[in-house]
């Protein structure tokens, strides 16, 4: 009789374990639901950074037309010529390759360079 007391237990405590089992499997994670409004969220912000980057660009640019002081004129240096200087100067490429790039002299570059250091900060 204790033997079949003990395969009624097991036999309750496996059906309750399933049952357990089933009902955890339907129940809603929150934590699910969280993960995923925090995923929507960041999905939001970047773009949001994106765009706010994007302005920010334009504004600089706008800003760099604006500022742009093209020292010796008469040496036949364009005002676009000197924004693209700037500018390739601003990405880490170095004076003698900007000169080249933009087949002015090495000098020319480093006096836009100089004159345009307020603008370049």
């Amino acid at each position: 009789m204790k033997v079949m007391n003990v395969e009624i237990a097991i036999i309750a405590l496996l059906i309750v374990s399933i049952a357990l089992i089933a009902f955890s499997y339907f129940q809603r994670e929150p934590i699910k639901e969280v993960e995923q409004e925090l995923e929507t969220l960041q999905l939001s912000a970047m773009q949001e950074i994106y765009k706010l980057k994007k302005k920010m660009t334009v504004l600089e640019e706008e800003l760099l037309d604006s500022n742009v002081v093209v020292r010796r004129p008469n040496a036949g240096i364009s005002q676009h010529i000197a924004k693209q200087i700037l500018s390739k100067y601003q990405n880490g490429m170095s004076e003698e390759a900007i000169a080249k790039a933009e087949h002015v002299s090495v000098e020319d570059v480093k006096a836009i360079i100089k004159d345009n250091e307020r603008v370049l900060v």
